[in-house]
Protein backbone atom coordinates (compact mmCIF):
# COMPACT_ATOMS: atom_id res chain seq x y z
CA UNK A 1 0.00 0.00 0.00
CA UNK A 2 2.05 2.60 1.10
CA UNK A 3 5.56 1.51 0.52
CA UNK A 4 8.27 2.89 -1.25
CA UNK A 5 7.17 6.64 -1.04
CA UNK A 6 10.14 8.60 -1.37
CA UNK A 7 9.81 11.97 -0.60
CA UNK A 8 6.82 13.49 -2.77
CA UNK A 9 6.68 10.81 -5.22
CA UNK A 10 3.42 10.55 -8.08
CA UNK A 11 1.25 8.16 -5.34
CA UNK A 12 1.74 11.41 -2.98
CA UNK A 13 1.73 14.33 -5.66
CA UNK A 14 -1.70 12.80 -7.11
CA UNK A 15 -3.01 12.41 -3.49
CA UNK A 16 -2.25 16.08 -2.56
CA UNK A 17 -4.63 17.01 -5.80
CA UNK A 18 -7.65 14.52 -4.82
CA UNK A 19 -7.52 15.79 -1.16
CA UNK A 20 -7.59 19.44 -2.92
CA UNK A 21 -10.16 18.27 -5.48
CA UNK A 22 -12.63 17.11 -2.54
CA UNK A 23 -12.23 20.54 -0.92
CA UNK A 24 -13.31 22.59 -4.06
CA UNK A 25 -15.93 20.30 -4.26
CA UNK A 26 -17.03 20.53 -0.85
CA UNK A 27 -17.00 24.39 -1.30
CA UNK A 28 -19.62 24.43 -4.20
CA UNK A 29 -21.90 21.81 -2.61
CA UNK A 30 -21.94 23.49 0.40
CA UNK A 31 -23.09 27.11 -1.51
CA UNK A 32 -25.67 24.71 -3.63
CA UNK A 33 -27.41 22.70 -0.33
CA UNK A 34 -26.90 25.83 1.68
CA UNK A 35 -29.04 27.82 -0.75
CA UNK A 36 -31.44 24.50 -0.87
CA UNK A 37 -32.04 24.97 2.97
CA UNK A 38 -31.16 21.61 3.29
CA UNK A 39 -34.24 20.43 3.42
CA UNK A 40 -33.37 16.56 3.39
CA UNK A 41 -31.34 15.54 5.64
CA UNK A 42 -28.58 13.38 2.77
CA UNK A 43 -28.01 16.88 1.70
CA UNK A 44 -25.56 16.51 4.90
CA UNK A 45 -23.89 13.82 4.01
CA UNK A 46 -21.40 15.39 1.28
CA UNK A 47 -20.95 18.90 3.41
CA UNK A 48 -19.37 16.54 6.46
CA UNK A 49 -18.00 13.97 4.16
CA UNK A 50 -15.76 15.66 1.96
CA UNK A 51 -14.10 17.83 4.71
CA UNK A 52 -13.39 14.18 6.17
CA UNK A 53 -11.74 12.93 2.74
CA UNK A 54 -9.71 15.58 1.71
CA UNK A 55 -8.39 15.57 6.01
CA UNK A 56 -7.48 12.07 5.15
CA UNK A 57 -5.76 12.61 2.06
CA UNK A 58 -3.37 15.31 3.33
CA UNK A 59 -2.92 13.08 6.44
CA UNK A 60 -1.37 10.68 3.65
CA UNK A 61 0.75 13.39 1.81
CA UNK A 62 2.42 14.21 5.73
CA UNK A 63 2.33 10.60 7.48
CA UNK A 64 2.55 8.20 4.93
CA UNK A 65 1.78 5.27 7.26
CA UNK A 66 -0.05 2.13 7.14
CA UNK A 67 -2.59 3.31 9.45
CA UNK A 68 -3.09 6.61 7.67
CA UNK A 69 -3.82 4.61 4.16
CA UNK A 70 -6.38 2.49 6.34
CA UNK A 71 -8.43 5.65 7.54
CA UNK A 72 -8.11 6.96 3.81
CA UNK A 73 -8.94 3.56 2.31
CA UNK A 74 -12.20 3.43 4.83
CA UNK A 75 -13.25 6.61 4.02
CA UNK A 76 -12.58 7.05 0.42
CA UNK A 77 -14.97 3.85 0.14
CA UNK A 78 -17.72 5.65 2.47
CA UNK A 79 -16.68 8.11 -0.81
CA UNK A 80 -17.06 6.19 -3.20
CA UNK A 81 -20.43 4.82 -1.61
CA UNK A 82 -21.99 8.06 -0.66
CA UNK A 83 -21.54 9.56 -4.50
CA UNK A 84 -23.08 6.79 -6.06
CA UNK A 85 -25.86 7.40 -3.89
CA UNK A 86 -26.35 10.78 -4.11
CA UNK A 87 -25.89 10.36 -7.85
CA UNK A 88 -29.00 8.34 -7.91
CA UNK A 89 -30.71 11.28 -5.26
CA UNK A 90 -30.19 13.74 -7.79
CA UNK A 91 -31.59 11.61 -10.87
CA UNK A 92 -34.43 11.13 -8.94
CA UNK A 93 -34.94 14.24 -7.93
CA UNK A 94 -34.57 15.54 -11.99
CA UNK A 95 -37.52 12.96 -12.66
CA UNK A 96 -39.64 13.84 -10.32
CA UNK A 97 -39.38 17.88 -12.02
CA UNK A 98 -42.64 18.83 -14.36
CA UNK A 99 -41.41 17.23 -17.45
CA UNK A 100 -39.25 14.47 -16.13
CA UNK A 101 -35.80 13.91 -17.93
CA UNK A 102 -35.82 17.11 -20.54
CA UNK A 103 -32.83 18.83 -21.22
CA UNK A 104 -34.07 21.90 -19.28
CA UNK A 105 -34.50 19.85 -16.15
CA UNK A 106 -31.36 19.04 -16.51
CA UNK A 107 -29.82 22.22 -16.37
CA UNK A 108 -31.86 24.08 -13.75
CA UNK A 109 -32.10 20.50 -11.58
CA UNK A 110 -29.53 19.00 -9.00
CA UNK A 111 -26.33 18.85 -10.91
CA UNK A 112 -26.38 15.33 -11.41
CA UNK A 113 -22.86 14.78 -12.61
CA UNK A 114 -21.22 16.42 -9.60
CA UNK A 115 -21.91 13.44 -7.06
CA UNK A 116 -20.84 10.67 -9.51
CA UNK A 117 -17.62 13.17 -9.42
CA UNK A 118 -17.49 12.26 -5.98
CA UNK A 119 -17.36 8.45 -6.61
CA UNK A 120 -14.82 8.52 -9.55
CA UNK A 121 -12.45 10.91 -7.28
CA UNK A 122 -12.81 8.23 -4.28
CA UNK A 123 -12.04 5.20 -6.34
CA UNK A 124 -9.13 7.00 -8.09
CA UNK A 125 -7.65 7.97 -4.78
CA UNK A 126 -8.10 4.01 -3.86
CA UNK A 127 -6.65 2.80 -7.00
CA UNK A 128 -3.36 5.06 -6.21
CA UNK A 129 -3.54 3.79 -2.81
CA UNK A 130 -3.27 0.24 -3.77
CA UNK A 131 -1.70 0.02 -6.94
Amino acid sequence: MLVDWDHMSIGRVLTLIIAFGFLMIWMQVTVWHHRGKFHKWQMWIPVIALPLLAFSGFLVVVYPETWTGWIQTILTSIGVIAGLYGGILHLVAISKRTGGFVYENLQSGPPFVLPFTIAVFSIMQLFNLWY
